[in-house]
């Protein structure tokens, strides 16, 4: 009989949709187009030595604008003419000040002290120096009366031009020093000058549309400045930072590019598109994925997802690492490879791990507008993909199938010590060495596995609560002998519950051997038959020796009904205690389709009419390795139980029988199992078997001195 391809848990258009998501998803994190920072900027340094790609000869605008702006800014401001308002006022305040200290100079019932304090209180004094106020009063009459003049003549000549503030000193020297201007006693000249230096104020105003037009002009004057880049020639150093002609030459030669950048976008949809395209074809291939498959993809989807956005939106932050603190390598990138061997094959987070190293690592170059600009050199970004690589890989191997919580905390450990090998590889080939990067070294490593571990326990905790997938950690609750449903089947059913025991620890052990999920196997096996709680007595195993069967008084077929039955009950059982759909699955795929065959074979020596389908299980026969190994072990432990020859050959044969029978019902054609893995399966329950009933010898009854020994004592 021809043996039809089991069904895969994970369909094609399944597996396509889960490429097709990942792929698009990924498109915000390796296209440039999309990147927050976008390439280097003015004021930016130089993360490496940028040589031109190619020779480029153009017409410089910055350079230009320098320049012209230069021009115009040697352009002086074009003054408007002065207001005669402000020549006529300073001239009538300090003819008023005059007159006021000639009529001071008058009184005779002063002295000089108290003359010049009268001259404190004058208002319009105020703007005079004391050595100002003590010229005016020692002045003698003829030069007093001759100072007026003077100075109304020298305020009319000063102020009759355009005057800044900072020019007034100048140009009073420079009008005291013209002959004729300057009076004869050094007296008058004193008092002159401490009179123009109060009183002569700014007149000078800007003429912004004459000076703006001057500049204009200046700027037209500037020829276009012409730049040649050579192909090969430095256009900035390491280090160096940026200004606007620099970036306007990156740019030019080939370096940098603006706008939507079409090579560079082509490269990051290629890459996005192909992850996403490995990942689906590697899920269909190779089903790492067990029920339910859809909600553990999109876990692993949503990881997979953060992993690279905190790549990109981190590595552009901590790039270039001047400083060598190793910052870009304490990005938990590692994370995802460990939820995705928290929740599939370990195959399928290997090939993860190493997918999200590199795409995490592009992530962060494309990042800038100017490939590679965030990194020293591609070594460096080498460095990176393999410590991201090495940590994925160390944390998933620790994490899989990973059953108590205190794995993820040596996980932490191993993505540090993985992490921390490769960049101690790295630094001992690179050049110059610093000893204080061993700590920063040290420092990020740890931070990357304590992180990472943070992560994946709590994706691992809460979202699969939020998402409805069964956790390793559950599995571990539920095959703890003091779970309610167990402590019910041990109190209620105690021969259906040693007989799941049995049947526990027969399977678990094939599965080891084949490579099944051994604690997923161990739980399946501990609930299969909990249905029986439902009537427990109408089944042998939980009947006293000697105690009357249920069924001795029921037609074939209502036993029949009630053995069936247990299916179904179990199933309900299973819903309201709420046992994971992995586990309810073992319930009504541990008999197949199968025949209950005592009370069809006792029908059918009845000569009653029998309808098959009455005496069949509904199944479905087992969908997977676990559940067939189930199947096969419920049957082989009963089967032998019920045999009062238990020697050796015997157990063998009874074993065998039982495979060959399931073989031969097509109980196990929609599974994925393999001969060999049979062949495995078989020898190991015969070796269980064999151990549990193995013969042992009979000890002599005891004689009489034993007796009275036990008698005296």
């Amino acid at each position: 009989m021809l043996r039809r391809r089991p069904t895969p848990v994970i369909s094609r258009t399944r597996a396509a949709l889960f490429g097709l998501l990942v792929g698009v998803a990924a498109l915000p994190f390796v296209v440039p187009v999309f990147a927050g920072r976008e390439g280097l900027r003015e004021h930016d340094r130089a993360g490496r030595t940028l040589q031109a790609v190619h020779s480029a000869q153009y017409e410089s605008a910055a350079q230009t604008a320098q320049r012209r702006d230069e021009a115009a800014r040697n352009v002086s401001e074009v003054p408007l003419p002065p207001d005669p308002a402000i020549r006529q006022q300073q001239v009538e305040k300090v003819d008023r000040l005059l007159e006021q200290v000639r009529l001071l100079r008058q009184r005779t019932d002063l002295s000089a002290q108290q003359q010049l304090a009268e001259m404190d209180r004058l208002a319009a004094a105020r703007e005079l120096s004391a050595a100002g106020k003590s010229n005016l009063l020692a002045l003698d009459r003829s030069g007093f009366e001759a100072l007026q003049p003077r100075v109304d003549r020298a305020l009319n000549d000063i102020l009759a031009r355009a005057i800044q503030k900072d020019d007034i000193e100048t140009r009073l020297t420079d009008y005291l020093a013209q002959p004729g201007n300057s009076p004869a006693t050094a007296t008058e000249l004193t008092a002159l000058r401490e009179l123009l230096k109060a009183f002569v104020v700014p007149t000078f105003q800007v003429d912004v549309e004459a000076t703006q037009k001057r500049r204009d002009e200046a700027r037209a004057n500037v020829p276009p400045v012409i730049v040649t880049w050579a192909a090969g020639q430095v256009i900035v150093s390491e280090g160096q930072l940026l200004s606007r002609a620099d970036i306007e030459a990156l740019r030019a030669t080939g370096l940098l590019h603006d706008g939507f950048g079409y090579p560079a976008t082509g490269a990051g949809v290629i890459l996005a598109i192909g992850l996403g395209l490995l990942l689906g074809a590697y899920t269909y291939q190779f089903q790492p994925f067990s029920a339910p498959a859809g909600r553990r993809m999109a876990l692993v989807g949503l990881v997979t997802m953060a992993a690279l956005a905190a790549a990109r939106v981190g590595l552009p932050a901590v790039t270039p690492d001047h400083d060598q603190h190793y910052l870009a390598l304490a990005i938990p990138v590692a994370a995802a490879a460990m939820v995705a061997a928290s929740f599939s094959e370990l195959q399928f987070a290997v090939v993860l791990a190493l997918c999200i190293a590199f795409l995490a690592t592009y992530a962060g170059v494309a990042a800038s507008e100017l490939p590679g600009s965030s990194f020293v050199s591609t070594f460096e970004s080498l460095e990176m993909a393999m410590a991201y690589a090495a940590g994925g890989l160390a944390g998933a191997i620790v994490i899989y199938r990973a059953e108590r919580l205190g794995r993820y905390a040596f996980s932490a450990v191993a993505v540090f010590a993985a992490t921390f090998a490769v960049l101690i590889a790295f630094w001992l080939i690179d050049e110059p060495r610093s000893n204080e990067s061993l700590g920063w070294l040290s420092l990020a490593s740890a931070i990357n596995g304590l992180a990472s571990a943070v992560v994946a326990v709590g994706v691992f905790v809460v979202f699969s609560m939020v998402f409805g997938v069964t956790t390793r950690l559950q599995l571990m609750e539920l095959a703890h002998s003091g779970h309610p449903l167990l402590r019910r089947l041990q109190d209620e059913a105690p021969g259906t519950y040693h007989h799941s025991m049995m049947v526990g620890a027969l399977a678990e052990r094939a599965a080891s051997q084949v490579g099944a999920d051994a604690l997923l196997v161990r739980v399946g096996a501990y609930y299969h038959d909990i249905g029986k709680l439902a009537r427990p007595k109408h089944f042998i195993e939980n009947l006293i020796d000697g105690a009357p069967s249920p069924h001795e008084g029921l037609e074939p077929g209502e036993s029949a009904a009630i053995i069936r039955s247990h299916v179904t009950e179990g199933l309900e059982i299973a819903r309201r205690h709420r046992l994971p759909q992995v586990v309810r699955d073992f319930v009504p795929q541990h008999h197949g389709t199968r025949l209950v065959t005592y009370f069809y074979r006792r029908a059918v020596q009845r000569g009653d009419s029998v309808d098959p389908g009455q005496f069949r299980y509904d199944g479905p026969r087992p969908q997977s390795k676990e559940a067939a190994i189930v199947m096969l072990a419920d049957s082989c432990e009963a089967v032998v139980r019920a045999r009062q020859d238990r020697t050796r050959p015997n157990i063998d044969e009874l074993v065998d029988g039982v495979f060959a029978e399931r073989l031969a019902e097509g109980q196990l054609d929609e599974c994925d199992v393999t001969m060999r893995e049979l062949q495995q399966i078989a020898a190991s329950f015969k070796t269980t078997l064999r151990a549990v009933y193995h013969p042992r010898i009979e000890y002599p009854s005891p004689g009489p001195e034993e007796l009275a020994q036990f008698a005296r004592s």
